[in-house]
């Protein structure tokens, strides 16, 4: 639990009063990929301290193992026991990085509650797979120690803020929609499952036992950073060769953050067109790595009509037995 009671700059305070909703429930903090500095953990501490939260900080979420955030023992040791943790209302991933590939074949599902979801995004997307593939919750959004960065300018600071109220309705179970804009292929209206995140994690992922799966029709959501136009076309067509795309109904993007782009979005969607065919391809998605990343439980169910994605109220479908 935090003692932080010093006082937060506006931005923070920002970032906790959006966060105020959770105010009296315990969130589990963990790092169970790459290496967290302390201050951006001391930060995220202060600003969860000052909505009210009641923060619980991994044992071994400090520690550091080459580029990690420790072992992957211990690792996997701090994600066992967040959700074994009493009355846990969420297990917040504090980032991204890489490591989450160690972990993701050893958890013992019996010890992860149906219940409780883990928060994460970036290389955090191997695990909500996971977790969708194994009937636990999950929510795809920011991770912990964004709440470190509210940005300079009060745009990022709105966007910050708004991604971190996204990660309330998820947890309150609300439906969203979000306005996007048509790319490619047929507009007749979609539905099924959301799956996805980032594109370069789910290619990695492909002919491993986590694999994406499309076990029912879904809707893919993607988004990216750093990456040359040509690495994202050789994961997206690597993708599509591991999916079955009989059960793909649309591809939505978010934003691809400081990727190499010929013609920006224009580039990208001929790429991904040419690969998808017939199936409906979207952008306009608030989610990438930069501010404005709003939050969706992979497993809801939604739909595309009229150029809106309709999320209902969220439910994770089991689909593997623990």
């Amino acid at each position: 639990m935090t003692s932080n009671t010093a006082p937060l700059g506006a931005p923070f305070a920002r970032l906790a009063e959006a966060l105020s909703p959770l105010a009296g429930q315990r969130i589990a903090l963990i790092a169970p990929a790459g290496g967290v500095q302390d201050e951006r953990i001391d930060t995220a501490l202060a600003v969860l301290a000052a909505a009210g939260i009641d923060a619980h900080l991994g044992t071994h979420a400090r520690d550091h193992h080459r580029y990690l955030a420790g072992t992957a023992d211990a690792r996997l040791a701090d994600l066992h026991a967040a959700f074994e943790l009493p009355g846990v209302a969420a297990v917040w991933c504090l980032r991204g990085g890489y490591g989450s590939a160690h972990l993701v074949n050893r958890i013992d599902w019996a010890r992860i509650s149906t219940d409780v979801p883990l928060i994460g995004f970036s290389d955090i997307t191997m695990l909500l797979e996971a977790f969708r593939q194994h009937g636990r919750a999950a929510i795809h959004g920011p991770v912990a120690t964004q709440l470190a960065s509210p940005g300079e300018t009060a745009e990022a600071q709105d966007a910050r803020a708004a991604a971190m109220a996204s990660v309330v309705d998820r947890l309150q179970n609300r439906p969203s929609t979000w306005a996007l804009t048509h790319l490619a292929g047929p507009t007749v209206p979609v539905a099924g499952q959301l799956v996805g995140g980032n594109l370069t994690t789910l290619a990695c992922m492909a002919g491993t036992p986590t694999a994406l799966r499309l076990e029912q029709d879904a809707i893919l959501l993607l988004e990216d950073i750093g990456e040359a136009e040509f690495r994202l076309e050789r994961s997206f067509q690597q993708l599509m060769d591991a999916i079955d795309t009989d059960r793909l109904r649309a591809v939505c993007v978010g934003a691809f953050s400081d990727c190499t782009l010929a013609d920006g979005l224009n580039s990208l969607g001929e790429i991904f067109a040419e690969w998808l065919g017939d199936t409906p391809l979207y952008a306009g998605l608030p989610m990438s790595h930069e501010h404005m990343n709003t939050a969706w439980r992979p497993g809801s169910q939604a739909s595309i009509e009229d150029g809106q994605l309709r999320v209902a109220s969220a439910g994770t479908a089991r689909t593997a037995e623990p």
